[in-house]
């Protein structure tokens, strides 16, 4: 893991995940079975001559994962959540390439008895949860399957890995043609102007922004009426009975 670690002269404590540290170094968050395991990853694919650059990428991959609660602070891709600039729908999913790898792996016999952590699998090959995935797939695959009962790889692992090229691109970018008035939201999911109700809502809301000022003006007549029936006496009045 010294790779993983460049720089310190002692392998870092495992932090634990908590709300704040995001700012925090993510392969800190590494458990020390991660650790283990990915010393193993990094032996057997530099035993096989692929650029190690691949088991970087998984490695941090998997530290992201750990620094966010286990992909739980991430919120789901859904519909009608995401727009660009002009107000189209953007969603993104996997192209065909990558949508068929991730089915091959969620599916094949080495997820059931892979080491690496199957909760950061699923998380990593939805599309909902991991729509810009950069991780590469195919190496991906190769590696669940070589540490688990499968225990073995294509023949030409290290030809196939030989250049790790960074930002691997597993998505398509979908926009929508309808383009929807976001900020005023004046205009629903058919292009159609709000019906009644969404009207006397605005309405509602305009009425409510004087409420303020209507409650102060409301209060200073029920004080001037009290006063006036209290007959409590006035500032001049209680100044000249201190004279006397």
């Amino acid at each position: 893991m010294a790779r993983m670690f460049e720089g310190h002269i002692l392998e870092p404590a495992v932090v634990k995940y908590a709300p704040g540290l995001d700012g925090m170094f993510p392969p800190y968050f590494l458990t020390h079975g991660d650790r283990r395991l990915l010393s193993s990853i990094y032996e057997f694919a530099n035993g096989q001559g692929a650029d190690l650059g691949y088991v970087d990428d998984l490695a941090s991959g998997i530290a992201h994962y750990r620094r966010t609660d286990n992909g739980q602070e991430m919120l789901p891709q859904r519909p009608m959540t995401r727009f660009d600039m002009e107000g189209h729908e953007v969603m993104y999913t996997f192209n065909e390439k990558s949508a068929e790898t991730a089915q091959r792996i969620l599916s094949g016999e080495g997820i059931k008895s892979t080491r690496i952590d199957q909760g950061f699998l699923r998380f990593n090959l939805d599309p909902a949860y991991s729509p810009m995935s950069t991780l590469n797939f195919d190496f991906l695959e190769q590696i669940v399957n070589k540490f688990s009962a499968v225990g073995s790889t294509v023949a030409d692992f290290g030809a196939r890995f030989t250049h790790f090229q960074q930002g691997q691109k597993n998505y398509v970018k979908n926009v929508s043609k309808e383009v929807y008035d976001i900020p005023g939201l004046r205009r629903g999911r058919d292009g159609a102007e709000p019906n009644h109700d969404q009207r006397a809502k605005k309405a509602g809301s305009a009425a409510g922004a004087n409420a303020p000022q209507d409650l102060a003006t409301t209060l200073r007549q029920i004080i001037q009426k009290y006063l006036q029936k209290s007959g409590l006496p006035t500032l001049f009045e209680t100044l000249m009975r201190f004279r006397r």
